[in-house]
């Protein structure tokens, strides 16, 4: 990518007029905000307020997730997507229409569709005749993918399916995640995908947690 500059010589200062006044200090906020979110400038008050959630802050909120699926994507793939939708809801966002998405040959697209509403999660489902049902899972950081896992989805068993599991996840709750075998703790590759889902299904991170809210438990097993 080459990018052009254009330089213009600075008009000439009166010597007697003193130093260049400061601009306002709102300006100066606003150059700052702009800078923060990759140069954008707000043109309304609407735009403006939207920028000042998205500049970067001591507290960061807790993330959501952008799910959607590609161009082909089977039952099972679907109702998967469904229920991450469920598990996160209302920290996430379900997009029912079809992507012509390839996200590990170019995450330029995704990278806009997350950026588009703040999303730092996101859940692509797909399948195709190689992989029947696949699950991506990824995480952006500064606006670009961090990274991402492609999971392969068998034997699958939707919430439906589960006649105990009835309420959906309210805003603030927080389930215990649990992971089963060592390779957790000692396989390279495993130590990203832990850390990945942690991030992923982790939700809001509190002080202190009241155990009167666990509703469910997230079990991840490796052999």
């Amino acid at each position: 990518v080459l990018a052009a500059t254009a330089v213009r010589a600075a008009a000439p200062r009166d010597i007697r007029t003193g130093p260049a006044m400061a601009p306002p200090a709102g300006a100066a906020n606003e150059a700052a905000i702009a800078k923060a979110v990759g140069g954008r400038k707000a043109k309304t008050r609407k735009g403006r307020k939207i920028l000042q959630e998205r500049e970067p802050k001591v507290v960061e909120d807790a993330k959501t997730a952008l799910i959607l699926k590609g161009n082909k994507a089977n039952v099972d793939t679907m109702r998967l997507l469904r229920d991450l939708h469920r598990l996160r809801t209302p920290l996430s966002m379900l997009y029912s229409r079809e992507h012509e998405l390839h996200p590990f040959e170019d995450a330029t697209r995704l990278e806009a569709l997350c950026n588009k509403h703040d999303h730092g999660l996101f859940a692509f489902g797909s399948s195709s005749k190689k992989r029947p049902s696949r699950l991506v899972l990824g995480r952006l950081f500064d606006g670009h993918i961090l990274d991402m896992q492609e999971l392969k989805v068998s034997d699958f068993k939707g919430i439906d399916a589960f006649p105990s599991f009835k309420k959906d996840s309210v805003l603030g709750s927080k389930p215990l995640l649990l992971f089963q075998g060592a390779s957790f703790e000692t396989d390279e590759r495993l130590k990203r995908v832990k850390s990945l889902l942690l991030d992923f299904f982790g939700g809001p991170r509190p002080d202190k947690v009241l155990l009167e809210g666990l509703e469910h438990v997230i079990v991840i097993s490796a052999s």
